[in-house]
């Protein structure tokens, strides 16, 4: 089975790009506070470098799941 690209991962995991700035991305993505409610979350995110969409998009997939673990306690 391919690996799905960078983009498709971000779309499995309810991530959008919203905007960028060159060293900040913007996004929302969904989280469920309590069972059954679904609420989006739109924020930035500082980039670890200017060129490799692939690392920015695992260190936003990353950080998106310490955001959702906060969020859904």
């Amino acid at each position: 089975m391919d690996e799905l690209s960078w983009r498709a991962r971000l779309a499995k995991s309810n991530i959008n790009i919203l905007n960028t700035d060159g060293t900040r991305w913007y996004y929302e993505f969904m989280y469920h506070p309590y069972a059954g409610q679904t609420k989006w979350c739109k924020t930035y995110f500082d980039v670890p470098t200017e060129d490799d969409g692939e690392v920015n998009a695992e260190a936003l997939q990353k950080e998106v799941s310490k955001l959702r673990r906060e969020l859904e306690r």
